[in-house]
């Protein structure tokens, strides 16, 4: 053997030691921040996240979280979500990044005890981290289906071909959270009865005040309220059949656990409902049909050329211009 080969030789050989302590470095900071944020989340909400059976893997170059037994997240008021399969794959050059694949049965146990199972082509979530805790949270699911028992055991489903939900802490305001979100394909059924003749595509942007304290299940929402709690929606958009639902406003939850809130909804569009409902060989819901209707007569003349609705919510009671439509029962 050459001392050219020799000194190669321990050349890789060292590098491979220094690599390999930058690898373990990176694993211990990740598995270190991934305890603090969910230490932090309990802390601050009481969402408590179990990943069973954690590892961290992925050497040479790899970062990869394994939750071998499944990953469980319980909320403050005893409703719970939980996966069986779950495992979170990173790079050792980025590990602030963290996206995670969730490939087992799924559902969600409501502190009722009723039972609401989620299955989906695709479900993921991308976690990102910085200053030593989780700052981001984007949710990816392609051809989800969600069913279960509603109020009086009448069964309810909810689909989406793709879907889309970004959560991010604003640099202003650390304690609120910017929301953004898309859902393709939307469709929901009670018992027997479609609510969407036709396929749906919401939009949302929003800004959630105190978020921490609103994901933590309706028992928070009393003190997410007392602390300033509020939900501004900058747009809230419902395309389908070529007509467009637009709402904007701001929302928040009484101590009494009644939604309160103050916008308008815009329509744009409406009377291509029927004849693309007509072109697909389906009839216009009654509730569809009188929505278009409401717009026709109570709307007023939008600048965009669509007509729209002033919203209230106070005291449980729903007001469209200024008369009453609807009440609503508590949310705790």
């Amino acid at each position: 053997m050459t001392r050219t080969t020799r000194w190669a030789l321990w050349t890789i050989v060292a590098v491979a030691i220094l690599w390999t302590g930058v690898w373990f470095g990176a694993r211990w900071w990740l598995g270190d921040t991934i305890h603090k944020s969910i230490a932090d989340l309990s802390a601050r909400n009481g969402v408590v996240i179990d990943c069973t059976g954690e590892t961290i893997s992925g050497w040479p170059f790899q970062l990869i979280v394994n939750c071998d037994g499944g990953l469980s997240a319980t909320l403050s008021d005893g409703g719970k979500f939980t996966t069986a399969g779950a495992h979170g794959e990173g790079s050792v050059f980025n590990p602030h990044r963290l996206d995670f694949h969730f490939d087992g049965s799924t559902s969600y146990a409501a502190p009722d005890g009723r039972r609401f199972d989620l299955t989906a082509s695709e479900l993921t979530a991308s976690i990102g981290f910085a200053d030593g805790l989780a700052n981001r949270l984007a949710l990816r699911t392609v051809d989800l289906s969600a069913t279960g028992p509603l109020a009086g055991s009448t069964e309810g489903k909810l689909t989406m071909g793709r879907s889309e939900l970004l959560l991010a802490r604003t640099a202003e305001r650390p304690e609120d959270a910017d929301i953004a979100a898309t859902a393709d394909n939307l469709g929901i059924a009670v018992g027997g009865t479609t609510l969407t003749p036709l396929p749906v595509r919401l939009t949302l942007a929003a800004t959630l005040a105190e978020a921490d304290m609103a994901t933590g299940g309706p028992a928070a929402l009393v003190g997410w309220k007392a602390a300033g709690g509020k939900l501004t929606l900058h747009r809230l958009a419902a395309e389908l059949g070529g007509a467009t639902l637009a709402l904007s406003g701001e929302g928040t939850v009484s101590e009494t656990g009644l939604v309160e809130a103050d916008g308008k909804v815009t329509g744009r569009d409406l009377n291509a409902l029927a004849v693309a409902a007509a072109a697909g060989g389906r009839s216009l819901t009654p509730e569809v049909a009188g929505l278009v209707m409401a717009f026709v007569f109570m709307g007023t003349a939008a600048d965009d050329g669509g007509r729209s609705i002033g919203l209230k919510i106070a005291d449980g009671v729903v007001s469209a211009n200024g008369r009453e439509i609807a009440r609503l029962a508590p949310l705790f």
